[in-house]
Parts: structure tokens; sequence; C-alpha cells
């Protein structure tokens, strides 16, 4: 009996063990499982919000929220049968539009965007129902588990500024957007480099949050004496500011310091989490990245808009023949020569080219048409590149490739000395390179009646006289001499009005003298008249009326207006002084471009060559600011709809180049809308008249900024996203 009764509790003991074991079998089972589904859903999540992100656009509103909203919805259905209903709540893009769904299998969605008012951002929330089959026996019949992901687009991702090493020259620089550098950051000269947020006041939301990234460890961020004037476009000196976080270091990561250089902006600390904040640790910075976008002359789409080529791209090594434009060299190139439409600009073609230089041309307009512009450098005394000083330079979505190493000097913007292709837009000096001519244009005829180099501080102007056949300069006439100068000089000059038969006037002989002045001429403007009055000439028919200026102490760039008040209509000009080797200073007309229409409303500002009204030097491109719009083709444009490679890409050079690009001068006007990728050495001087308005991406580049000048770089519009990809931020 007494083994009996062992029997029976060991039968008791082993069914209580073997329930624990399958019990404990059944957790182990769940929980295996439950991991398993929060790994599914965590990678469901993170599609969800990527592929949702790519459609991301310009500005957020009532319209485009529920379009991000609706994306994300309708890549869920491709992985998850939808049941309904789905719905988007009433909501703004500030606080934000909330999207939710149901799909098989107990799975619910909900989508918010923008996510924390950030326009390039976007949650996907995802929560799965799992039934427990054993769940009486653990007193719950169900569980759940929720995944979410956050995703940025690929212009959230692209900073404003990347460089390897980064020089802030002078003044305060003003960015909108982020900041990258591998390099610490160089101040200079009391120089504050400011990464502002772009907030879009309309949808209260943000399209970057002004952040600052800096590989190298111990990054000073405010130096002796310097401080940052929050939110203000100037103030601040010897600082790197922010409206957003600042982070330095892959090995010793550490911010700046809150309120003081970084989250200088409550609106944007608000949704900004600040990196450094206690009980964070903060996150190394990683290396900038040194990838390039695709070569444009490998995309077949650029090389389809290549003339004079035979349909093959261009080559690097290739030299080419002379451009010649009125007998005046102004490239070397495989292009046509470019032709004067009814507006008087000269359209260039999409080819390859040498080098360009459109100051010489006699009206000083010029159009690139768009397409792929290819510059190897060729051509012009091992020099390449192109010179845009003295020239109004317009664009219909272009892209420019620069590649060669041997070009213009980064001093004078002449062959030599500089190493490399070249950009070039200087507004201190106009072009010097030997075999500039000075061209003026017959306003009779049309034709061009000058065409030589002339001796340094020498100008020579020629007109014919028209009918009648012989006119008579009357005692008592008064000349008038007009003199406007761009570099900030006088000019001591003597000044020779005469007439002469030789054609054109190519030396002072043969001639006949009118009246002279010895004078100190006014700067920057005024009126000079004749000491004395000249006796009674009579100009024979045919003849030339010349304007002699010589003895100047600073030759450059100076135009002269000369008046006859008793032959206006024939004896009204302006002209130019190009001697060789000058370094003098340009006026207005060194620009790329005219006013964009969204800096400067239109009208009273008046777009530029009629009845196209282009404003912007542009890239191809999907969007441009608000009144811009006729330089952004668009839909029509050469670069393929959705092809990365060429959209938003204004300016490229290849690794291994080692060209200069630069923006600098007072008088300098650009604005560029498109983003920059130069893999050498970048100076861009901010003088409040010059903007890029994408991002610029250089090896080495050192930035400065005149005073009161505003954002020099960065906006929602340009920015190439060739580069980068639509990222996971949470």
């Amino acid at each position: 009996m007494k083994t009996g009764r062992q029997s029976g509790q060991v039968m008791v003991l082993v069914a209580v063990a073997l329930l624990a074991l399958i019990g404990s079998a059944a957790l182990i089972l769940l929980a295996g499982s439950v991991e398993w589904q929060k790994n599914q859903l965590q990678e469901l999540a993170d599609s969800t919000a990527l592929d949702s992100a790519l459609t991301i656009g310009i500005g957020c509103d009532s319209t485009k929220a529920p379009l991000v909203i609706k994306e994300a919805d309708d890549f869920l259905a491709t992985r998850r049968t939808k049941l309904g209903p789905y719905g988007v709540a009433a909501g703004t893009c500030a606080t934000p539009y909330k999207g939710t769904d149901f799909f098989a299998g107990g799975l619910s969605a909900t989508y918010n965007y923008p996510y924390r008012a950030h326009q390039q951002q976007v949650e996907v929330i995802l929560t799965l129902a799992l039934p427990i089959s054993f769940g009486a026996e653990l007193g719950t019949t169900s569980t759940t588990v929720t995944r979410r992901a956050v995703a940025e687009a690929q212009p959230g991702s692209m900073p404003a500024i990347s460089a390897t090493s980064l020089t802030c020259g002078g003044g305060q620089v003003n960015v909108g957007g982020d900041v990258l550098a591998q390099n610490a950051i160089t101040l200079a000269s009391s120089c504050a480099l400011y990464a502002h947020a772009r907030f879009d006041a309309a949808s209260g939301t943000y399209s970057s949050l002004g952040n600052v990234r800096v590989y190298a460890d111990a990054q000073s961020w405010v130096g002796g004496g310097g401080a940052c004037a929050a939110g203000l476009s100037s103030g601040s000196s010897n600082a790197a500011c922010a409206d957003g976080s600042e982070v330095s270091g892959h090995v010793t990561p550490a911010c700046g310091t809150t309120g003081t250089s970084q989250l200088l902006s409550a609106g944007d600390a608000a949704i900004n989490p600040d990196p450094c904040a206690a009980g964070v640790a903060p996150q190394p910075v990683f290396a900038r990245g040194t990838g390039l976008p695709p070569d444009p002359n490998t995309d077949a789409a650029a090389v389809a808009t290549l003339q004079g080529t035979g349909g093959a791209a261009c080559s690097a090594g290739g030299a080419y023949p002379n451009i010649v434009v009125g007998g005046v060299t102004v490239g070397t190139g495989l292009a046509p020569a470019p032709v004067k439409d009814a507006s008087g600009y000269y359209h260039f073609k999409p080819s390859c080219y040498g080098y360009l230089n459109p100051s010489l041309l006699d009206s000083k307009l010029a159009v690139l048409d768009a397409g792929f512009f290819y510059f190897n450098g060729s051509g012009f005394a091992g020099g390449g590149g192109i010179c845009l000083n003295s020239s109004t330079l317009l664009g219909r979505d272009v892209t420019l490739e620069f590649v060669n190493q041997a070009g213009f000097s980064s001093a004078t913007c002449t062959p030599g000395g500089g190493g490399g292709s070249t950009f070039w837009l200087q507004g201190t000096n106009d072009c010097a390179a030997p075999g500039c001519h000075l061209q003026t244009t017959d306003p009779n005829t049309g034709q061009q009646s000058v065409k030589f180099n002339p001796p340094p501080d020498t100008f020579i102007f020629s007109e014919t006289v028209s009918a009648p056949g012989s006119q008579t300069v009357p005692i008592g006439t008064t000349y008038s001499l007009t003199y406007h100068t761009n570099g900030g000089r006088t000019i001591n000059a003597t000044v020779t009005v005469y007439y002469s038969l030789v054609t054109p006037c190519l030396a002072p002989t043969g001639l006949t003298n009118l009246v002279s002045w010895a004078v100190a001429l006014p700067d920057p403007g005024g009126t000079v008249t004749s000491p004395a009055s000249p006796a009674p000439i009579t100009i024979p028919a045919g003849a030339y009326l010349c304007l002699d200026v010589a003895g100047s102490t600073s030759a450059g760039n100076e135009n002269f207006l000369f008046n006859d008040t008793n032959h206006a209509g024939i004896l009204t000009t302006t002209a130019s002084i190009l001697p060789s080797g000058s370094a003098a200073g340009c006026g207005a007309t060194c620009q790329l471009g005219s006013t964009p229409c969204s800096i400067s409303v239109c009208p009273p500002n008046a777009g530029a060559d009629s009845p196209n009204n282009l404003t912007w030097f542009a890239a191809p491109c999907s969007a441009a600011p608000t009144g811009d719009s006729a330089s952004c083709l668009g839909g029509i444009s050469w670069c393929p709809a959705g092809d990365r490679a060429c959209s938003n890409l204004l300016i490229y050079q290849p690794a291994g180049a080692t060209g200069q690009m630069a923006l600098t001068g007072t008088a300098v006007r650009a604005w560029l809308l498109g983003t920059i990728d130069w893999s050498g050495t970048c100076t861009y001087a901010i003088n409040g008249t010059s903007t890029i308005d994408g991002a610029l991406a250089c090896a080495t580049l050192s930035i400065s900024a005149a005073a009161g000048a505003g954002i020099g770089v960065g906006s929602d519009y340009g920015i190439s996203t060739a580069t980068v990809e639509a990222i996971l931020i949470e």
C-alpha cells in the first residue's frame, strides 16, 4: 500500500512537472515568436518610412501633407492586405497631420507628417496584435508588438556647406542649413560662421535645423572675445554659431554650449534633441563623405545635349579650335560660334570647351543655353575654364564641368600660375589676359569698328559720322565727359577728342585735334567741361570721331560717356578701358544673371532676356523660388525627370582635378540656382548681392562676408541629392 501511494504521488508530481515544462516551453516559444515579430515589424516600419520620405517635396500644406501620408499607406498595402478604413485626421503641418489604417493579421498603422514640425521627416508607427493560444492559462489571450521609424528625405540629409578644410575669413557668414567639416573650422579675423535653421513661417515647419558637425575633435566654438547674436544675421564674431546643435569629434565627441553657441533658436531647440543633454552620450561625428555625383560626361542625357561632337562625349585631353565672334576669339571648343539674338544676347551652345571668356563680347551679354558644358582647359596658353568677370551671363538649365589641371591664375583670371581649370567670377579685375580685345559697335551701322589690343592705359573709341556730308563744330560747343569708376579711385588722365580719316582709329596719325582736357577726373562720377572753346572745324563725311584717354595712374575698367551737345544723337556711347595686365574694378555688369524676382519683386525689377525673362543661372531643376520659374525648365529640362545625377547639379569638378572656383569682389552679383560640387579649392566672398541657392561642397573652402550680408548659401531649392540617400533618424 505504501508503494502504491508513492506511485500515485510520483504521477502527480510528474504531471505537475510536465505542465510546468510545457508552460515554460510555450513561454519560450511565445517570446521567440514575439521577438521575430518585432524584427519583422521594425523592418516593415523602416521600409514604409523611407519610401514615404522619398515623396517629400518643398514646403508643407494641406495638399502636400496628405500625399506623403498616402504614399506610406500605399507602400504598406503592397506588403500587407489592406482592410481599412483609411483616414487622415484634420491637423496642421506643425501639429501634425495624422493618418491611420488597418491591415489583415491584426496590424494597424499610424503615420505622422511632418514629424516634430520637421518638414523633411515622417514617422510611421506599426502595432501588431498577437493571439496567445494558451492564453487562458497565462491570464491573457493576446499581446501587442509596436515598432516605429522616423525617416528623413534626401534634401534634409544634404548639408548646405560641406568641406574638408573650412576657413571663415571675415565678417559674419550666414548659412541656411547644416554645416559639415572634416577638419576643425578655422575662425580668422573675428569671423563668425552661423548655421541658421530654415524655417517656413507659413506652415510653421523646419526644412533644416541648422546643425554643425565637425569630424575632428576639440573644435573651439567661441574664441576669445567672441559671441553669437542669436537668430541675427549680424552681431556675431569669432565664433561658430548654430540655431541647431553643434557636435565635434569622432573619438571624444563634445558639444557647443546651449544658449551660447548652439540651440540659439528656441523653436529649433524645442524639436531638436540636445546631443549633449544630461544623461545623454553624444554620438561620434561621421567622417565627411568624399564621394562626388556621377560624372555628367558619362550621362547619356547630358552627352545628348552636346553640339559639334558627333554625338560623342567630351575628351579630357582634347585640343579644340578657336571660337571666333566678329573677328575676336572668345574661347576654344567644338560648338558653333554663338549667335546674337534680337535682344542682344549671344547664345553659347552645350558642347566641349577649352575655355570661354564672354567678357570679350562687345555687348557683354551672353546666355548658356540648356544643356551640358564641359571645360577641359585646352587652347589658351595652357589654361582653361571660364572667366566671367565683366559679363552678364544667364543660364537656361545648365551643368558645367571642369576637368583639367592647367588653368587660369587665381589672381587675375589670366592663363598660367593657378593650376586647374577655373570657374571664376571676380569683381576686382577685368579680363587682363593677353589677347583681350576692346570692341565697340558703330551705332549707325551696327558693325564693330575697333578690334585691337590697346596699349596699357589707352582707350580709343571710334564712330563714323553720319549725314550731312560735312559738319562744323562751331565756336562755343561744349563737350562734356562723364566718368564712372567702379574701383573707388580717382584717375588722373589726359582726354583728347579728335577726328580721323584713318579706318579705324588704330593710331594717332592723320588726326585733327578738336578739344582736350588734362584734368583730375572726379570719382565716382561727374562732369568736366573744356577749359576753352575750340575753333570751328569741319568734319568730313566718313570720318571717325575718336576719344583717346592716356596717362591713367590706375587703369582698368573705367566707363566714359562722351556727349556733344550739338550732335547728341551721334556722339553718345559707353565704352571701357581693357588694358593688358590691368587689375581694375568691375561694374554692375559683373554678374551671373539679373536680380531674381524672388529677391526683388518684378515689376519694378525687370526680367532679363525678353521674352524668356530669365533671372537665374540655373542647374537642371524641378522647382525654383516663386517668380523665377522661367529659369527652371522642370519637365521640359534636358535632365530626365527623376535623374538625380543631373538634377540640381550646377557646377561639377571630378576628383583629381586641381582647379579653383571663386566668387569674389565687392561688385560681383551672382544668383546660382543649384549645387556646386568642387573637388579642389573654393573661395567665396559673400557681398550681399550673391547667393548660392543650393549646396556648396569643396575640398578646401575659404568663405567670408561683407557687413550686412544675409544668407549666402543654402535654401530649399537647388539642392542636389545625388550623393545622399533618405535616412532613418529614429
